[in-house]
């Protein structure tokens, strides 16, 4: 059994795979929902992913599969922003990833621990959600409430350039947003489209000089909310574009994905819930076809009255 190593050509192949997992098709309902502000939020997340990857046809790879395990400890403020709801949210990853596969008939695997790239984001609801507290939440009601928001990667995660599977990517990306919810009683429907727009990454494996093309992203839910609080939310979601380019020469790496996610919420009590996530593909071009499932612990407090 050896390391897995390639040569440069199939190099940003295997980082697209990576970075589909970690961030790629994010499905998550509620995004843009109104929170009274002053409120906190502390979760913990528990990941698992397995699957498979797809590279281009012409290369040499044959049968490589992954499984990748996370934790990830969140934050999130909820604000006054000029009048209009916000969320502030600090994601810190941890990841524990395993491939293997064939190449050129042997075979060979490769393992990674360590810290991802953490994410910042800052989500405005501009439409439809002013900024209240409590107390007004208890007497407002909006049908439509529209927002945006910025997602920062910052490339601070685990990275050696002399290994071609990183949980770091020693790169910046950012990810603006648009989305638009619309509830009818207890549900609600969500249409999301965002962008991932990178930096790029001139120390890649073998001293290469990585590049990428934005990676567009739209995204619809269905979520339903019974009385006691608990909620479902079905959601679908489709990616384009993410085409890498090294030292100039364009990869056969063209992302045309579509996935599915169902998720479902449970309180434990008035400060703490529960909620397991489900996302699968429904068709996968290029990166990680690959099954993915999530248990969250939500804790919150505070809040303006």
């Amino acid at each position: 059994m050896t390391s897995l190593t390639l040569p440069r050509p199939l190099v940003a192949a295997a980082l697209l795979c990576l970075a589909t997992v970690a961030a790629g098709q994010d499905l998550e309902p509620r995004s843009f929902s109104q929170t009274p502000v002053g409120m906190n939020f502390a979760v913990v997340a528990l990941g698992y992913a397995e699957g498979t990857m797809l590279f281009d046809q012409a290369t040499t790879l044959e049968d490589v599969t992954g499984e990748i395990t996370s934790v990830a400890a969140v934050y999130v403020r909820t604000l006054d922003f000029f009048g209009a709801s916000a969320k502030a949210t600090a994601i810190l990853p941890v990841m524990w990833g395993d491939w293997a596969g064939m190449y050129q008939g042997e075979f060979r695997t490769a393992s990674r621990r360590g810290v991802a790239d953490p994410m910042l984001e800052l989500s405005v609801n501009f439409i439809g959600a002013p900024a209240i507290g409590m107390s007004g939440m208890r007497s407002y009601s909006n049908k439509w409430v529209v927002g945006a928001s910025v997602r920062a990667a910052v490339p601070v995660g685990q990275y050696y350039p002399e290994k071609l599977i990183n949980l770091g990517t020693n790169r910046w990306a950012l990810r603006p947003r648009l989305g638009a919810s619309r509830k009818s009683g207890p549900l609600a429907l969500e249409a999301m489209a965002s962008v991932w727009l990178f930096t790029e990454n001139d120390d890649f494996f073998g001293g290469a000089h990585l590049a990428q093309e934005p990676l567009w992203s739209l995204q619809f839910n269905v979520i339903y909310q019974f009385p006691s609080r608990i909620w479902f939310g079905l959601g679908a979601g489709m990616s384009r574009g993410g085409q890498t380019k090294t030292n100039g020469v364009t990869t056969d790496t063209y992302k045309k994905n579509t996935r599915w996610a169902g998720l479902v919420s449970v309180p434990l009590n008035r400060r703490h819930s529960l909620k397991l996530i489900y996302i699968n593909g429904l068709h996968t071009r290029a990166g990680a076809d690959f099954d993915q499932v999530s248990l969250a612990w939500s804790m919150h407090w505070g809040g303006k009255k």
